[in-house]
Order: C-alpha cells, then sequence, then structure tokens
C-alpha cells in the first residue's frame, strides 16, 4: 500500500513538472508577443537563446516517466498517464522550437514590412496562447468539455492565417519585398502549427481520462 502511494505521488509530481513546463512555454510565447508588440529584435534574441532551457525541461520529464516505468511496470490508468506526460511534454517541446523559428523569422523582417500584418499575428499568437493554456488545464483538471472546446479555437486560428496568407500573396511587388513575403508566411504558418499542438495536448488530456483517441480536428 505505501508503495502504491508513493508511486501515485511521483505521478502527481510528474504531472506538475509538465504543468510548470506548458507555464514556461507560455511564457516565451508572451515575449514573443511583446517582441511583434514592440518590434524589439533583444527580445527575440532572448527567445532564441533560452530554448535550451525548455529542452532540458522536456528531458527531465522524460527521464522521470522512463524511470517509474522501469521500477514500478504500471499498468492500465497509471501507465496511460505516463505515457500521455510523454506525449504533451514532447508536443511542449515542439510549441517551444516553433517560437524559437518565430523569432529567427522575425529578425529578418523589416518594421515596415510587419505593421500592416502586426495585429493578425499578435491576435494569431494571443489565440494560439490561449489554447495552450487551456489545454493544460483541461489536463490538469481531467475536464472532457474544456478540451473539446480547443477545436472551436483551432479554427479561428486558421481563418487568421488564410487571411493573412491571402492578403500577402495580393500585395504588389512596389509594396512588400518578396522575401519579406515569405519571411511572414512563414511566421503565419509556425504560429497555425502552435494552435495544432494546443490541439493535440487537448486530445492526449481526452485520452488519458477515458482511454480513447479522439481527434478534436
Amino acid at each position: 500500500m505505501v508503495v502504491r502511494e508513493s508511486f501515485h505521488s511521483q505521478l502527481d509530481l510528474v504531472k506538475q513538472q509538465l504543468l510548470d513546463m506548458g507555464t514556461r512555454v507560455c511564457g516565451v510565447i508572451d515575449l514573443m508577443i511583446h517582441a511583434f508588440a514592440s518590434s524589439e529584435a533583444s527580445v527575440m534574441e532572448k527567445i532564441i537563446t533560452h530554448d535550451y532551457q525548455i529542452n532540458q525541461l522536456e528531458i527531465g520529464v522524460h527521464d522521470q516517466v522512463t524511470l517509474l516505468i522501469s521500477r514500478q511496470q504500471p499498468v492500465a490508468t497509471d501507465l496511460r498517464k505516463l505515457i500521455v506526460a510523454l506525449k504533451i511534454s514532447s508536443d511542449l517541446e515542439r510549441v517551444a522550437d516553433l517560437v524559437v523559428d518565430v523569432a529567427k523569422q522575425a529578425k529578418r523582417i523589416k518594421k515596415d514590412s510587419l505593421l500592416t500584418f502586426q495585429v493578425k499575428i499578435v491576435a494569431m499568437f494571443t489565440m494560439a496562447q490561449e489554447m495552450i493554456t487551456k489545454s493544460l488545464e483541461a489536463y490538469r483538471q481531467s475536464n472532457l468539455l474544456m478540451a473539446q472546446k480547443i477545436a472551436t479555437m483551432d479554427d479561428k486560428v486558421d481563418d487568421l492565417y488564410g487571411e493573412i496568407i491571402r492578403e500577402l500573396f495580393k500585395m504588389d511587388s512596389d509594396q512588400i519585398e518578396v522575401d519579406q513575403v515569405t519571411q511572414l508566411a512563414f511566421i503565419g504558418r509556425y504560429i497555425e502549427r502552435i494552435a495544432d499542438y494546443a490541439t493535440n495536448i487537448a486530445e492526449w488530456a481526452v485520452y488519458e481520462v477515458n482511454g480513447k483517441h479522439f481527434d478534436l480536428n
């Protein structure tokens, strides 16, 4: 009995580590949103150089889960919880990588090129960040209804991305340089992918509760 109580305490610890990692990732997105709003290159550089810390958090979760599986040999619900932790930590690490990709592209964008699309890009990023936050909250609470609502938000991000792409390709070469169009299109795509990963996290939250894979898209 004592062994099982210790195991479940360690399960709770893994979950908290994962939620802390999520908080760190959302903080990085906050920095990126601020960088877009202010066009501060120094903030973008900070995001790139600090990605290592989030990678280490993902490794920490992975190592802890691997240790628990090897020592405790969990089955059924307990094993599912550990698998979900691995999947979500991987998704969060990929989100952080995509934020770095956005920062690298943003450094190449001229301020006058960004201004036209600044509001929509910030709106996309803010919504994607909210999706990450809510999907993690759904995971924390094992709240299926909250997880299922993420899909609606993903549709809105997709719509904004579509608007940006259509506007970009309507612009004449005398309005914006071709390489600037490319950078902005990549940024939109990366943010759209972040929203997809938020949806993935919500799907893993559902799977942890009922053991069924549910495509929220």
